[in-house]
């Protein structure tokens, strides 16, 4: 089974991590709390996806970003491939689903998606650099 590509926003300011929760009738993931993203589409590089779903998704504009190592999930009905991108934004999130900003150990206690848990230790690091 191919991968699903996904790049992800890991947009931190003071500390402090944004997070947006699914909405709880979606048919994957229900309510769970997640980095803003989404589906890299046929054709379409990892960081233009990343900042079409940032811009779609939050109402943010990226200003600058930085690039890590993808890595791979496998749920048992599908296998993921995540591409997550240290993001510096402009401006306040604009979404009808629920957001937050959260330091790590609060998130660790959130609801996530399972695949989520490989980032942890670079959450941590993009947490500590800024407080």
């Amino acid at each position: 089974m191919n991968p699903v590509d996904i790049s992800l926003a890991l947009v931190v300011r003071q500390g402090r991590l944004l997070l947006q929760r699914r909405d709880p009738a979606a048919v994957v993931l229900p309510g769970r709390w997640e980095f803003p993203g989404g589906k890299v589409e046929a054709g379409e590089l990892p960081q233009a996806a990343l900042q079409r779903e940032l811009r779609e998704e939050t109402g943010l504009e990226c200003l600058r970003v930085e690039v890590f190592d993808p890595v791979a999930f496998a749920y048992p009905d599908r296998s993921v491939r995540l591409h997550p991108f240290g993001v510096e934004a402009a401006g306040w999130p604009c979404t009808g689903l629920a957001w937050g900003w959260f330091r790590t150990a609060e998130i660790l206690r959130l609801p996530c998606p399972e695949a989520n848990s490989l980032l942890m230790p670079l959450v941590a690091r993009l947490c500590g650099r800024q407080g």
